[in-house]
């Protein structure tokens, strides 16, 4: 099955100004299956078959019909196995328990609601974004050449590496790093590191110069990246990205 395409939307209200979006389903947009297509498919796909079409369809609406007329009738809820339900629904305030139903202040309309079997997982079904692009992000950072070290863990004195995606190629992007030594008093040290190497997707740091006072070899760090949104338009505000990670003193396993 081809991928589903999906349309993003800025979301409107009380987010908006946080840049956020919600999605729709873009395929097939403006050619609304209806019934006739509804049974073709029915029909080429198996689930259907000994009758004729025309008959098909006259079936499924006459299944409908019925039910809207025998709800008119009788106010009894109906259900089609466990695909849908139908009930009726009462709108309108009663001002006590003897009040009558009043067709100025109430009224009644049909509730359809899906039931289990409408109600799919859609586990493995693909959507993507056909306009979709890296996002800057930061996923990991760890002590450089160390398959054993788990993220957000860093030895004292040794290489950084972080993981991310959507990292610029030149020097637009900001780096800092802020440390606190073990006892976590006194105020956070800015760092500046020196960028050994860089790719869209990794940066290696060296250990920042500020941090070989012993007291840091355990302690607490955070690594902040900053882009601008629009390189051609600082006025469109910058991009930041943080993750934390602990101190060790223990060095690299050789």
């Amino acid at each position: 099955m081809d991928k589903l395409m999906l349309e993003l939307h800025p979301i409107k209200g009380s987010l908006k100004e946080r840049g956020l979006y919600n999605a729709t389903i873009a395929t097939g947009r403006g050619d609304v299956v209806g019934l006739d297509g509804i049974v073709d498919f029915a029909f080429d796909r198996g689930y259907i078959y000994g009758i004729k079409r025309e008959a098909a369809k006259s079936i499924v609406r006459g299944m409908f019909d019925s039910i809207v007329a025998g709800i008119k009738e009788d106010g009894r809820t109906r259900c089609i196995d466990d695909y849908l339900s139908f009930r009726l629904k009462v709108h309108g305030i009663f001002e006590d328990a003897h009040d009558e139903f009043d067709p100025e202040r109430h009224s009644l309309s049909l509730a359809v609601a899906p039931l289990r079997a409408l109600r799919p997982s859609f586990k493995g079904v693909e959507a993507t974004n056909p306009d979709h692009k890296r996002q800057f992000r930061i996923y990991s950072v760890k002590a450089a050449d160390m398959e054993d070290c788990k993220s957000c863990n860093v030895f004292w004195r040794h290489d950084i590496v972080v993981k991310g995606a959507d990292f610029p190629l030149d020097d637009s992007m900001n780096v800092s790093v802020f440390a606190k030594c073990g006892d976590m008093k006194g105020d956070w040290m800015d760092c500046k590191p020196r960028i050994l190497s860089r790719s869209d997707s990794e940066l290696r740091l060296a250990w920042p110069e500020e941090l070989v006072d012993e007291k840091y070899s355990q302690g607490r760090m955070e690594i902040a990246l900053s882009k601008f949104i629009d390189p051609a338009n600082v006025l469109a505000g910058v991009q930041r990205r943080e993750i934390k990670a602990v101190i060790s003193k223990e060095g690299p396993k050789k």
